[in-house]
């Protein structure tokens, strides 16, 4: 039935498409055919098939040219309460079908590109559906949530989600379950849709967290030493600044750590993400823990975090929190970009300049850098990308490097007869907070809120990578 008026509208298109203005519905109309409520759980099934199926529930009919369907596409589709507009919106997508409604049937037709009305949504929504990879079942109670960013849901009971008010941009969508391996994706919403689907499949682990624990609680010894590992690795983690002391991970028993006494070096991961609390900037953080790895004399951290705010007592409170994000966000990193990609880099304080190489751990003349810059510094013009070849030095006037900074930095170098003379504290203070930036990449672009479109694009050296996760911000803060 679904297909009856197929070979007529085929060899009589031009005389329908004629008619459209004589008999289409009125909008009222028309909403009441896409407003017919629908529960549809269909998996891998030919757009020919969930129409047919469509039809059935809703007693619409649909009218199509058979040529204008690819019958190698698959779909699954699975929504436990929706309506004909959105799971036709679904079908549809990316097929470069099109449709009208005419006397209660709904008629598909290829678009033409020349006059197809283009549509710009300032908000996106991204809808999916997360299935077992072994045996395709939907997983309720799946985490889905955009890397740094406040923005996350979780799967309901037929695998559905959906992460409602995105600008268009490019996220990295993470999908999160205790006994699931993480998976993540890159997903670009270019703000011609609404409405973006995306399935996911999910591989189960493998490792039983029972066994993992037990053979922990075994030894008395290698207990110990994590103990004494985990609290370098908070250290390192959180770092040494004024919110470090606000921050707890919340279920450290995740953590797998291993540590060298003799050596020094320290390796971590985590089976699952870390929930963190910042009580200084009111965040509980989800941190999918990448990859820890530290020496005496450097640390490496990669992670993926998901902000949620913290509940506050009181007014007080609030603003006391409020004060303390604006406090971290300026002279971040993510501070830097948005000035740079706004044309307001010495509005906002910052000096920038290539540099040939990194300079030493301690070097006096560094802080007398500033001044030289401030003498000679022209206007830096960018559009949306980095792009050098060696060091860009970046420094922030309005603040100065803290005390407990340039302390970290003179035992790093074991300049222990500048900390009994503390030379250089007075000096430090005229210079700014000083960071380098290295590109990974030929190039790098930047996105408008402050944040590299590539991941992994650049490495940071001095008063940034000294800044750690006590002072993450989500993407999307806005002072």
């Amino acid at each position: 039935m679904i297909r009856r008026l197929a070979h007529l509208l085929s060899n009589a298109l031009p005389l329908v498409v004629g008619l459209i203005f004589f008999s289409s519905l009125s909008y009222g109309q028309k909403k009441g055919v896409l407003n017919k409520k629908l529960q549809i759980n269909l998996r891998e099934v030919t757009i020919d098939s969930a129409l047919n199926y469509v039809s059935y529930k809703t007693n619409v009919f649909f009218s199509y040219s058979s040529d204008i369907i690819d019958e190698r596409q698959r779909f699954t589709i699975a929504y436990n309460d929706s309506n004909l507009e959105e799971v036709l919106h679904q079908l549809l997508l990316g097929t470069g079908v099109e449709y009208t409604i005419i006397n209660g049937q709904i008629i598909l037709f290829k678009s033409d590109k020349n006059t197809t009305t283009q549509y710009f949504f300032e908000k996106v929504n991204i809808r999916g559906n997360v299935r077992d990879s072994q045996t395709n079942e939907p997983i309720p109670g799946i985490n889905v949530y955009v890397a740094g960013n406040l923005k996350g849901s979780s799967t309901d009971v037929n695998g559905n989600f959906e992460i409602k008010g995105l600008a268009p941009g490019r996220y990295e969508i993470v999908f999160s379950h205790i006994v699931y391996n993480l998976a993540h994706r890159l997903v670009t919403l270019e703000g011609d849709q609404q409405f973006v689907h995306i399935p996911q499949k999910l591989e189960p682990k493998t490792t039983q967290l029972e066994d993992i624990e037990i053979i922990a609680k075994s030894n008395s010894e290698t207990q110990k030493n994590w103990q004494r590992g985990f609290k370098i690795f908070e250290e390192e983690f959180f770092g040494n600044t004024q919110n470090a002391s606000k921050c707890n991970i919340l279920n450290p028993e995740v953590l797998d750590i291993d540590y060298d006494r003799e050596t020094g070096e320290l390796a971590a991961t985590a089976d699952q993400p870390l929930i963190i609390e910042n009580l200084a900037l009111g965040y509980r953080i989800n941190y999918i823990l990448e990859l820890f790895e530290h020496t005496p004399t450097v640390t490496r951290l990669l992670g993926i975090s998901n902000f949620e705010e913290l509940p506050v007592a009181n007014k007080a409170e609030y603003r006391r929190v409020l004060k303390n994000r604006k406090r971290s966000f300026n002279g971040s990193m993510t501070h830097f970009l948005r000035s740079l990609t706004n044309g307001r880099l010495k509005k906002e304080g910052y000096i920038i300049d290539e540099v040939d190489e990194l300079p030493a751990v301690i070097n006096i003349s560094q802080f007398e850098l500033p001044a030289k810059l401030a003498a000679n510094s022209g206007q830096y013009a960018f559009d949306n990308s980095l792009k050098f070849t060696k060091y860009l030095m970046v420094i922030y006037v309005k603040e100065y490097e803290s005390q407990a900074y340039i302390m970290d930095r003179l035992k790093l170098a074991n300049r222990t007869d500048i900390l009994m003379n503390g030379v250089p504290l007075g000096a430090s203070n005229s210079a700014g907070q000083i960071s380098f930036i290295k590109l990974n990449l030929p190039s790098v672009t930047i996105n408008e809120k402050g944040f590299f479109n590539e991941p992994f694009a650049v490495t940071t050296y001095g008063y940034w990578s000294w800044e750690r996760v006590a002072e993450y911000m989500p993407f999307d803060y806005s002072p």
